[in-house]
């Protein structure tokens, strides 16, 4: 039964992945092997550069071209468990002093993950329909629909926080 404004799918459902999911999951997957065998083989220099590109590129990704996937459970968990790699990866990393601050950006996929679906809760209370990306056009990148104030602070509150916990986390470095 669709719910208020036209939402057609309830808060969290499970869907198979459809192509797109399939390609960025196995996509960050051997981003991840080459990442782990960059940094634990000794084979570059770059290891703070290679970190904050590896983990930053995501948390950015997640709500600009993944926040319709994310809606997914099946999808969502396994971003989750990316997260989970990153927290395992921010623990093993924790005595290498090349990586100092830098690490904790591996802290934030899960929180902003989580943040996420926070704002997505709250666009399907506040407005009655799915939290939107917005554009130029101020119409929703794939719902094609128009976009709100209320996407637009979902939006603010979301790269806040993103910049906030970027910056915090790599005070150290």
């Amino acid at each position: 039964m669709p719910g208020p404004k036209g939402l057609k799918k309830p808060l969290f459902y499970f869907e198979p992945l459809s192509t797109w999911d399939l390609v960025t999951v196995w996509g960050y997957g051997v981003v991840t092997v080459i990442f782990i065998f960059y940094n634990f083989c000794d084979v570059g220099p770059n290891k703070v550069v290679s970190l904050i590109f590896y983990t930053v590129p995501l948390q950015l990704f997640n709500y600009f071209l993944n926040y319709v996937s994310l809606r997914n459970l099946k999808t969502f968990l396994i971003w989750c468990g990316f997260g989970a790699v990153h927290i395992c990866l921010f623990f093993l990393l924790k005595n290498n002093t090349v990586y100092n601050g830098a690490r904790g950006v591996l802290l934030n996929t899960t929180i902003l993950l989580f943040l996420y679906q926070g704002l997505r809760i709250a666009s399907r209370k506040i407005q009655g329909q799915e939290l939107g990306m917005p554009t130029k056009q101020y119409k929703d990148l794939f719902d094609n629909r128009d976009i709100t104030v209320w996407d637009f602070i979902f939006f603010a509150i979301y790269f806040g926080s993103f910049g906030y916990l970027s910056v915090f986390a790599m005070s150290k470095v």
